[in-house]
This record gives C-alpha cells, sequence and structure tokens, in this order.
C-alpha cells in the first residue's frame, strides 16, 4: 500500500475513529429520529476523538454535531469532574416533632434549608 505525503499512519487511524464515531451518530439518530438528546457515551466518544487530536470541524461535521453543542459537551465533562464525590452533610437546626402523627394530622411537609423554607401541601384527598 502506498501512503501519499499527506496520509500518513496517524491519521489513517484518525480518519477511521471518525468514520466509527460518525458511524455511530447516525445509526443512534436513525433508531431515535430527530432531536432525541444524545447518550452519555456517545457524547463521551465524541469529545475523546477530539482529545486525541481531531479536528473540531472534521469529527463536527462528520458526526453532525454543532460548535456550541461540542462547547456544552466540554463544559458539562468539565463541571462533572471537578465535582466532588463526597457527599455534602446539612445540619439539622429544628428540634424534631413532638411525633409523627403530628405531620400527617394536616398533610403538610416543610423543609428549611438555610433562609429558605419548601412547603408543601396536600392539594386533594
Amino acid at each position: 500500500m502506498h501512503l501519499s505525503k499527506l496520509q500518513v499512519p496517524s491519521d489513517v487511524g484518525n480518519h477511521k475513529r471518525i468514520d466509527a464515531l460518525a458511524a455511530a451518530f447516525s445509526a443512534f439518530r436513525r433508531a431515535h429520529g430527530p432531536g432525541q438528546r444524545i447518550p452519555m457515551g456517545l457524547r463521551r466518544q465524541y469529545l475523546a476523538a477530539l482529545d486525541a487530536g481531531g479536528s473540531t470541524s472534521a469529527i463536527g461535521r462528520a458526526c453532525g454535531v454543532s460548535w456550541t453543542q461540542t462547547r456544552s459537551w466540554r463544559a458539562a465533562a468539565a463541571a462533572r469532574d471537578a465535582v466532588t464525590t463526597a457527599p455534602q452533610v446539612l445540619a439539622v437546626v429544628d428540634r424534631p416533632a413532638p411525633s409523627a402523627c403530628s405531620l400527617s394530622l394536616d398533610g403538610a411537609l416543610e423543609l428549611r434549608v438555610g433562609f429558605w423554607r419548601i412547603n408543601i401541601d396536600r392539594v386533594a384527598e
């Protein structure tokens, strides 16, 4: 096989990756129709192709992904990576209710967080 000067082996690998990714995007769109949310797995593959050195315009054109989608997916991935895995524990500042029966008499719930209070009332019996 004779490779031209423009087609080095690493470019061939990138083209194969882009073609496979484009096929996965088109298969998803055929199965789910237009306007459906792209699954996280495909998004991650798309971003991995970009991180591997692929051109944003070439990969976006092949997969049908706009520049704004690419930007929002990158921002979401960065935010997801920045989130700590340890849960936040909020302190309870109110004293406990005298009994569980007093809460169920009127059917209302109240949640207090900082300066905020959320009331949930039953609309109909």
